[in-house]
């Protein structure tokens, strides 16, 4: 049995729960080896030289890996679009989010705003709190983690409210998804998918890109709200 090692970005944690034994059943002579992390930690593990075969991340990541000649030419695969969403505790009352000024007070009412400063989502955030000018104010009672899910912060107390993708909220159990950003602060985090120049497995690498890209697969994914790219 051959193994594909891929470097992902957390946005597909959760769906691939239920993906995973799809491609078993596919392909049971290829196994699927993941390493989730922030597209900015797997561009410094990439750049480091860390042996793998395919990355999942942002497209940002994609051009700058492809750039430095990391990936292989001609094998950058568009996947999904990620919204990016709050999440409270259950039995907590919905904070207000449908516009720009609600998400403004909602972020100022709270007593601890969850974010991942290495995460795409997190890099964003820190744009838009100075887009509402309310920086200062959010980021002195903020909880902000290196990586991982920042719904674990509503279940050890440090934080009312968690910012991440909609699929990585999803990632932590006991939940509730109070919903996306509104449109006019709405900017989805866009994923691809890649074979690194190091492959020693370039082919079936490239077939498991190709594999994200079926309705099968797209399916599952949009139970998370993730959107195809085209």
């Amino acid at each position: 049995m051959s193994q594909l090692t891929i470097l992902s970005a957390l946005t597909l944690g959760a769906p691939f729960a239920q993906l995973e034994p799809k491609w078993r059943a596919l392909h049971p002579d290829i196994a699927l080896d993941f390493h989730w992390h922030p597209s900015t930690v797997i561009a410094q593990q990439v750049a480091a030289g860390v042996a793998a075969d395919a990355i999942v991340a942002t497209i940002e990541t994609q051009a700058q890996l492809e750039s430095e000649g990391f990936l292989q030419a001609d094998s950058v695969t568009d996947l999904v679009d990620s919204p990016i969403g709050f999440a409270v505790l259950p039995g907590v009352t919905p904070p207000d989010i449908s516009t720009p000024e609600a998400v403004k007070q909602t972020l100022l009412a709270a007593r601890s705003v969850a974010w991942s400063a290495g995460g795409a989502s997190g890099i964003y955030f820190a744009e838009l709190l100075n887009q509402l000018g309310i920086d200062a104010e959010v980021r002195a009672r903020g909880t902000i983690i290196r990586a991982g899910y920042t719904a674990e912060q509503l279940h050890n107390g440090a934080a009312d409210i968690a910012l991440q993708q909609i699929s990585e909220l999803l990632m932590v159990p006991n939940i509730q998804i109070v919903g996306a950003l509104p449109s006019p602060l709405q900017q989805p985090v866009s994923l691809a998918g890649s074979v690194l120049q190091t492959s020693d497995n370039a082919v079936a690498a490239q077939q498991f890109l190709h594999w994200l890209q079926t309705p099968e697969v797209f399916a599952v994914f949009s139970q998370y709200g993730l959107t195809k790219r085209y």
